[in-house]
Order: structure tokens, then sequence, then C-alpha cells
């Protein structure tokens, strides 16, 4: 079975018909799409647009507040072409589970799971940001059954194709470490470090200032083998957003 996989910080400000526009022309075949930063205006909008076989969105299961400000309305939304979600729920141990969603999916005769999840950011929150890891960490070593997770972690600082060699910004450095780094305590693999074939130099996501980053991520088990992997920068700054979609498609072994 071949499946892809879509991830994208589509950004709260963006304009959501030229997102959905996007995502629409990279659907091909069964697709997962795992976005982050969408509005529940802009989730309604996309279901309408894009019509997925099935989806989960995480404020669904962990509503705003009466006092919550736009930091807390900013949900993950799974969507699914192709297949029947059978489960689907936030991380409540982490610091925000509204930015947390296990999904567990049917597609064909494949059960396939999943972890969507966003980042907060390390400026405005200090260590609440590693608090956060160490509880997504805890659920990845423990989920042993987990075939993907996809996600905009707002790290690392420095990257590399040598995971030796990359550094976490330093208020969550041990925590970061524990997914992304070489003190990870999961059984998922970056394929950017781990499929040599892939890519020549690093692929980026993100730029702060003038600082190319990759920030947005598809780990995979071993369970699948990378066919491609692309980041779309460009394309998906026209198309509104200030991350790029990464697309990977993976053949099961």
């Amino acid at each position: 079975m071949s499946l892809q996989l879509l991830q994208w910080n589509i950004s709260y400000s963006c304009k959501i018909d030229k997102i959905a526009d996007f995502i629409s022309s990279k659907i091909e075949g069964n697709t997962i799409v795992c976005l982050q930063e969408v509005l529940t205006m802009h989730k309604e909008r996309l279901i309408e647009c894009l019509a997925p076989s099935d989806y989960t969105y995480s404020l669904d299961y962990r509503k705003p507040g009466l006092f919550d400000g736009k930091n807390r309305r900013m949900g993950v939304l799974t969507m699914l072409f192709g297949g029947k979600i059978e489960e689907a729920r936030v991380l409540e141990r982490t610091v925000f589970p509204d930015r947390t969603l296990y999904t567990k999916m049917r597609i064909g005769d494949e059960s396939v799971s999943l972890l969507n999840f966003h980042s907060i950011t390390g400026v405005g929150y200090n260590k609440a940001k590693g608090a956060n890891f160490a509880s997504i960490a805890e659920f990845l070593h423990e989920t042993l059954d987990l075939d993907f997770f996809c996600c905009d972690a707002n790290e690392p600082q420095v990257d590399s194709i040598d995971v030796n060699d990359v550094k976490f910004w330093k208020a969550n450095r041990k925590e970061a470490s524990l997914i992304f780094g070489k003190d990870n305590v999961h059984h998922l693999s970056d394929p950017v470090q781990t499929d040599f074939q892939l890519f020549e130099t690093l692929p980026f996501s993100y730029i702060t200032g003038k600082t190319p980053r990759r920030y947005d991520f598809i780990y995979k088990s071993d369970r699948w083998k990378t066919k491609r992997l692309n980041f779309y920068y460009d394309e998906s700054i026209k198309a509104s957003s200030d991350h790029a979609m990464v697309v990977g498609v993976f053949d099961k072994v």
C-alpha cells in the first residue's frame, strides 16, 4: 500500500480559499492531511471545499475557555482522503492539549496511527515549551504501534543531516532532544536524516529573519519506506502561509 502524508502550518491569518486550493492540488490516492494553526472557521471552510472521507479536529476535544485568547483558538486538523477514522483524542497530559491530535485510521486493510501536533513557541512561553515536549515524548515512547507523527516543532536552532550535530534553543534543549535529537525516546525516524538519497542539502520550511530553518517534520516507523519527500516553500508562501507544505509518499514494507 502507498500512502501520502501532507504536513502544513497554514497560519491563522491565511487566506483559506487559497490554502484549500493548494491542498486540493496535492491530494492523490490515499492521503492524510495534517494542519496546524487552524481556526474553527478555517476548519469548516476546508471541510466544505475539500470534502474529506473523514476528519478530526483538536478543538472539538479541548474547546477554548471563556477567557482564552487566540493562542487557545488555533487547533490542529487531521483530514483523511480514502478511509475512516476509528479513534481520535488530544494528549491530555500536555500543557496545550488543543495543539495535539492522535488519530487511528482504517485505510483499506491497514490500520494507520498518527500524531499531529504544533509546538508552542519558546519566546512567549519560556519553560512551558520544554514541558510540552516532555509530555509528547512520553506519549511517543509509550505508543509502540504509532506509524507517523507530523508537526511544526519551532525547533531546532541548528539543523543537520547528522543528528549528533543538531542543536536546540537553550530553554528546551533537553526536552526537544527527546523527540528530535540524539536522545530520542521513540521508535520513529526522520527521513531527511536516515534516507540519504532524498536530499543533497538540507531542506527548509520556515525563515526567521534571513535564516532558513526546518521546523516542519514527518517522522515514520520502520513499517514504511519513504518514496519521496518534498518541501514546497515558495508555493506555500504564495498560498498565504508562512511555512512550507511538506508532502511525503510512503510505501508499506
